[in-house]
């Protein structure tokens, strides 16, 4: 709230408990030319499958295979053209 209303910078602890809270990769700030292992949407991501129950992932794995189908059909019809010749 100080940084916000008196421009005031933040202290480390509060740094560290903003990335431990949202779960958001330090690397990725000390590290700008680093290519990073996760990003933090896919550490976001792990996080939250950990709270799901076997029947909530299976629904999300399927959801996920659908969606890789999908996106391996629609860049199969951009090829097709290619093919025709």
């Amino acid at each position: 709230m100080s940084v916000e209303n008196q421009g005031q910078p933040s202290s480390f602890q509060v740094f560290y408990e903003l990335i431990t809270m949202f779960d958001i990769s330090v690397d990725q700030y000390i590290f700008l030319d680093k290519p990073m292992e996760k990003s933090t949407r896919q550490r976001q991501l792990d996080s939250l499958l950990d709270s799901l129950d076997e029947k909530e992932l299976i629904i999300l794995e399927a959801t996920a295979q659908g969606i890789v189908k999908a996106k391996t059909a629609e860049e199969d019809k951009k090829l097709l053209p290619l093919f025709a010749l």
